[in-house]
């Protein structure tokens, strides 16, 4: 996915901006910068892959986010299937056990 690559490349960036800066202003960049592990959680638990954009990292996000659907919509489809072949069963039963034939 590229996507250490492109951290790499921002954090050396990074380096080279902040390398003239003394600790405090390095603390108060740092501060800016900090992505919140919260947030990242939250987003992520919320809508799958938010977190991955939050961070950055767009397409990763996207895969995480296709994907989760392309694994969702079976897994729905399996209990509805669940639910409508146990009300046909019970409609059946009813039918046999009830019948006056």
């Amino acid at each position: 996915m590229g996507g250490n690559r492109v951290d790499e490349t921002e954090f050396m960036q990074i380096k080279e901006f902040v390398k003239d800066m003394d600790k405090t202003q390095r603390i108060v960049y740092y501060e800016q910068k900090k992505k919140s592990v919260g947030i990242a959680v939250l987003l992520s638990a919320l809508i799958p892959g938010a977190g991955q954009m939050y961070l950055g990292k767009v397409g990763k996000g996207i895969i995480i986010l296709l994907t989760f659907w392309f694994f969702l919509i079976p897994y729905i489809y399996g209990i509805y299937v669940a639910y409508k072949s146990a009300k046909d069963y019970n409609a059946r039963l009813y039918s046999v056990i009830f019948s006056e034939k």
